[in-house]
């Protein structure tokens, strides 16, 4: 992979980024986008997922052991545990599936530990700086092997249901008492949290999207249909059930609700549910790749973020938001924070709950003008990856920078 300047990166430093996913999970999310960024200028080495949920013997979660298990002697399965093809890996990525216990308390602290050194160790032994970029804080202490400590907190991970909170909220603190480590909060309700927790440096830098992929493929106004999408996890830990079920119902006759993602994701099962969203007129699109959901986005007119308020989703900052603008859609949410903030610079966002966002739903559903929809598009042209990789390989340079000279 090139660098801005056309060349290819010096690798005189060695990233570990600790992820909460599988490289090839379904939704990209801010690991996979950072891995991608940070390797135009570094060795990258991506740690997959070590199981803060603990597993179920739900036929998914079985399937993903068994990918795992496969993945970690070199066999190259999917994430999923299908035959489908996995993400694109990034030039200078190296991907490591990890066998650990699912299972992060003392009794199983030490093994898990030597599991974990075993499949880091050519980062371990690396000559050049190290830097651990961890998107997770059950790092067993990777850190005081590190250069420079990043931890990138995406969400209230501890308020998931089935996380380990115990473990979660240990690991915080115990990476807050590093010195030197930057926390970035990619919301507010995380900003407080980190800060709270004892982090004495934490960044803001809320959720951006890969808008050009988005925007390529919105429609003009000619085209629009009355449709409404949402797209992500299908599940009952994120999603406000009664809610889909008032907007099916509302758009009978006048527009469809259109649901794109996996179903199940960590939040038990939505098969019934999606079975009752249909059966009201709501269409599922199944899985689909960046390029087909841009597609499909891009003849729709609103945008959904359909999740109900709870201790977990109040700390999420939806990139959802940036994908829809980006398709020219306006956008409809219930009042997380973080879209009730962007709602008060964006005009084409709208934060609100029961009758009030059914009545936003109808008037946001009439035809609009191609200025409206180019509108749309440039509001979410600021927020894309393209300007926040070189925010964050900027970061990194500046902790480097200020390490001694070997």
């Amino acid at each position: 992979m090139l660098d801005e300047a056309g060349n290819e990166p010096d690798s005189a430093t060695d990233v570990l980024i600790l992820g909460t996913a599988e490289w090839d999970s379904a939704i990209a999310t801010n690991q996979h986008y950072v891995t991608r960024e940070l390797a135009a200028v570094a060795e990258v080495t991506f740690v997959e997922s070590l199981g803060l949920r603990r597993p179920t013997l739900r036929r998914a979660d079985v399937a993903r052991m068994a990918a795992r298990g496969r993945r970690a002697f070199a066999s190259g399965a999917p994430a999923d545990g299908s035959g489908a093809p996995g993400r694109a890996r990034p030039d200078h990525t190296r991907i490591v599936s990890p066998i650990v216990v699912p299972v992060h308390r003392a009794p199983t602290r030490l093994l898990n530990r030597t599991l974990l050194r075993r499949s880091t160790a050519s980062w371990l032994e690396s000559g050049r700086p190290r830097v651990l970029w961890t998107f997770t804080p059950v790092t067993y202490g990777l850190e005081d092997a590190a250069d420079v400590v990043i931890y990138h907190c995406v969400d209230l991970l501890a308020k998931f249901p089935g996380i380990d909170g115990v473990a979660v909220g240990q690991g915080e603190r115990n990476l807050a008492a590093r010195p030197g480590v930057v926390a970035i909060a990619t919301s507010q309700a995380v900003r407080e949290h980190l800060a709270g927790t004892g982090f004495p440096r934490v960044e803001l830098l809320q959720n951006v999207a890969d808008v050009s992929v988005f925007a390529e493929a919105s429609r003009p106004a000619a085209e629009r249909r009355p449709s409404v999408i949402f797209s992500g996890n299908l599940t009952m830990a994120k999603l406000d059930m009664p809610l889909l079920v008032s907007v099916a119902k509302a758009l009978r006759g006048r527009g469809e609700l259109l649901l794109a993602g996996p179903l199940a994701a960590g939040g038990g099962s939505f098969t019934a549910e999606l079975q009752q969203l249909e059966a009201l007129g709501a269409r599922y699109l199944g899985l689909l790749t960046p390029q087909e959901l841009a597609a499909a986005a891009g003849t729709c007119a609103i945008g959904l973020i359909p999740y109900a308020i709870n201790e977990y989703t109040t700390g999420v900052s939806p990139l959802k938001c940036f994908e829809y603008l980006s398709s020219g859609l306006a956008v409809l949410s219930t009042p997380l924070p973080s879209v009730r903030a962007l709602a008060q610079t964006n005009p084409h966002v709208v934060a609100a709950e029961g009758a009030d966002l059914l009545h936003h739903l109808s008037r946001m559903l009439a035809p609009v003008t191609g200025d409206v929809i180019a509108d749309r598009i440039d509001s979410a042209g600021r927020h894309g990856w393209g300007e926040r990789g070189q925010v964050l390989r900027e970061l990194l340079a500046t902790e480097l920078a200020q390490l001694p000279v070997r």
